[in-house]
């Protein structure tokens, strides 16, 4: 079909090809192009490595179902994270969920306040302790309506009080 000169040239252009593309890690199916990025977790057992691989020893073990979690990096079907402590280690994809949740975040030991609005002046509907596990359905203007996982209670938290919704994001 080729000439020989061609076929030999042709066969170090696709080596050189297929090297470049198994070197870069091609992210998951319907996981966002770029990092970071927030999902959570699939399991209610899930365990954190030291490494990306099996081999590599468990550093930890979250014990809690749709918990977020931050990407910050991918190495082939592995996915480095972090946590809302800042702890970070390996987690394989498989275990990793792109349905969002987030965690209530406090400060100075006050609870967050769950309003019938996006205001601070709106209804309070409920007092929210720190890593209580919301649903966020949509942000805008600083403010998330959130479902408050297992108690049946919905209503708007500020962004800022959200450990899985970046600062400003929309959606």
């Amino acid at each position: 079909m080729f000439a020989a000169p061609y076929r030999a040239w042709l066969i170090v252009v696709a080596t050189a090809l297929m090297a470049v593309m198994s070197a870069v890690p091609a992210p998951a199916f319907g996981a966002p192009a770029e990092l970071p990025y927030f999902v959570s977790l699939k399991s209610s057992i899930t365990n954190v490595r030291v490494g990306p691989g099996f081999s590599y020893p468990v550093k930890w073990v979250f014990k809690r179902a749709r918990w977020p979690v931050e990407v910050v990096y991918r190495y082939g079907n592995w996915r480095r994270i972090r946590d809302n402590t800042g702890a970070v280690g390996w987690i394989h994809a498989v275990m990793l969920s792109d349905r969002r949740f987030a965690a209530i975040r406090v400060r100075g030991g006050r609870l967050v306040d769950l309003r019938e609005a996006a205001s601070s002046k709106a209804q309070l509907l409920a007092r929210l302790e720190a890593n209580v596990l919301v649903r966020p359905t949509s942000c805008r203007q600083g403010w998330c309506h959130v479902q408050v996982v297992g108690h049946g209670l919905e209503g708007f938290v500020p962004e800022i009080r959200l450990w899985g919704v970046y600062p400003a994001e929309i959606f």
